[in-house]
């Protein structure tokens, strides 16, 4: 994180300000250091990242990343180094312990590396689902949060867009992904966050949120939390899927998730090339069909809205699908209510062609 970014960020328990103690940095990043309210709270930056989680995921981000707390342990306050050898002494076998994080940190990489890879359609893609409500025009000289950041893609293309600030949160491990991706972009910041817990105050001009909120256990609760990260007039949007006309997914996809998602991720990643082929099948064969005069019947073939991504992009969709723990599908009115309950005003939806739902609404605080 940049030392400017600091004052963005406040304390998702107390919502206090932090002050900063640096272990390393470098030219524009702290790249190691802590975070401490006048409370006593206090929050790691690992690998350059603010790491904001409290109660149980706060033992296991401490857990986690063991190798941190252990390197700068003796620099660390004294509560701190408590706190964190408290939480190790729970670990029955620690050489076990420390054998099952290499090896699910060596998951988490091939995930990322050999399945996300960036590409010229992303941000076509990322207007698409503000759409039709939010152009890149809208974000210039905003300040935005993206809840559910993931490998920062969106994130990086708001701040392309011209923002004064953009600001990317999650909850998982994706967040060292979505910093090296942005890192080079003075305007923008990861934090790992809870979205049921916000570290910050009341600043946004746009909040979204586009595929996440529907993996959640309990989403309406998820999306009630996030409102007041808006100022006053802040704008919030969100994407989710479409239970309407979808029947694709509701009696295909998820009677096939809720079985192969136990599967090995690397394993599930090869299996995951037998949908992307087929979807990229199709394309080709809509790609030949507007060649020879058809461009209309190309977009009512299936998964027409593929049909100009590449087949990397197709194969990270079909792992994301078959991969995440669990799925919710709305019906437009049920996300109306939503905003309506949180008390946002000036309220509309979207009902995207490939079942997906656009909503958005305004922030009066």
């Amino acid at each position: 994180m940049r030392r400017a970014h600091l004052p963005h960020l406040s304390d998702p328990i107390s919502h206090s300000a932090f002050s900063v103690t640096v272990f390393q940095e470098d030219t524009n990043h702290i790249e190691s250091g802590l975070l401490t309210t006048s409370e006593g709270n206090w929050y790691p930056i690992i690998d350059g990242i603010p790491r904001l989680l409290t109660g149980e995921l706060r033992e296991n981000l401490l857990q986690e990343h063991y190798q941190f707390f252990k390197h700068y342990q003796p620099v660390l306050p004294e509560t701190v180094s408590k706190e964190w050898q408290t939480v190790i002494d729970k670990i029955k076998d620690l050489d076990a312990f420390l054998k099952h994080q290499k090896k699910t940190g060596e998951s988490f990489a091939y995930e990322w590396q050999h399945i996300y890879r960036e590409n010229d359609y992303e941000r076509e893609n990322f207007f698409h689902f503000l759409s039709p409500f939010l152009a890149a025009t809208d974000l210039q000289d905003k300040v935005t949060l993206d809840i559910g950041c993931g490998s920062g893609r969106f994130t990086k293309w708001a701040a392309l867009s011209g923002t004064q600030l953009s600001f990317g949160s999650d909850l998982g491990e994706s967040v060292t992904v979505a910093y090296q991706m942005t890192k080079d972009l003075p305007n923008t910041c990861i934090v790992q966050a809870d979205i049921y817990h916000m570290p910050f105050h009341a600043q946004f001009d746009i909040a979204y949120s586009i595929g996440v909120l529907h993996h959640l256990p309990e989403p309406e609760n998820g999306f009630r939390s996030l409102p007041p990260v808006l100022k006053a007039g802040g704008q919030m949007l969100i994407w989710v899927y479409n239970r309407r006309n979808n029947g694709r997914a509701l009696y295909f996809y998820e009677p096939l998730r809720s079985i192969l998602r136990h599967l090995p991720k690397p394993l599930l990643f090869k299996l995951c090339y037998i949908p992307g082929a087929i979807v990229h099948g199709i394309n080709l064969f809509g790609t030949w069909l507007a060649s020879i005069g058809f461009p209309e019947l190309e977009k009512k073939l299936p998964f027409a809205y593929y049909r100009h991504f590449p087949f990397n992009m197709k194969l990270n969709d079909a792992f994301d699908v078959l991969a995440t723990p669990k799925s919710n599908y709305y019906y437009v009115e049920e996300i109306q209510n939503w905003f309506n309950n949180a008390a946002l005003k000036e309220i509309k939806t979207y009902e995207h062609p490939e079942a997906g739902i656009t909503c958005i609404g305004r922030y009066e605080s």
